[in-house]
């Protein structure tokens, strides 16, 4: 394959994987604020049905539909939610892998430029000793 080493491939793959997660992660953090919104939204209903007031009546079934509604779409935020959650579990396992495969792909070219760089300086020394044998 062309592109460099395993490592700089890995280490390409791991970038995309860790903006996968950070894309992830704020996905979630929107589904909380949106679960946070919707929360707001339930408990000012709730206190406006408390109004003792003439027109009271006249609103409460619009303010049960309300509620209906806002139980609803919190229901939809909290699965979806989960769903995110899931997604976000995921993307950090296959990132830690990368990370792992990455790092062993660093290690595994340390170990082959150190092992020509001894063979390299062991030739230099059987060619000097050779030469001096002479």
């Amino acid at each position: 394959m062309s592109g460099g080493s395993r490592a700089d491939r890995l280490a390409r793959v791991l970038a995309v994987q860790e903006q996968k997660r950070k894309l992830e992660e704020w996905r979630l953090a929107e589904a909380v604020r949106e679960e946070q919104r919707l929360q707001e939204n339930e408990r000012e209903l709730l206190e406006t049905l408390g109004n003792q007031s003439l027109m009271h009546g006249l609103f409460l079934d619009a303010k049960v539909s309300a509620l209906r509604r806002n139980d609803e779409a919190l229901g939809k935020t909290r699965e979806h939610q989960g769903v995110v959650r899931e997604a976000l579990k995921l993307a950090a396992t296959a990132e830690k892998r990368l990370e792992r495969a990455s790092a062993k792909a660093r290690a595994a070219e340390r170990n082959a430029r150190e092992r020509s760089d001894l063979l390299l300086a062991l030739d230099d020394h059987l060619a000097a000793r050779a030469s001096d044998d002479r």
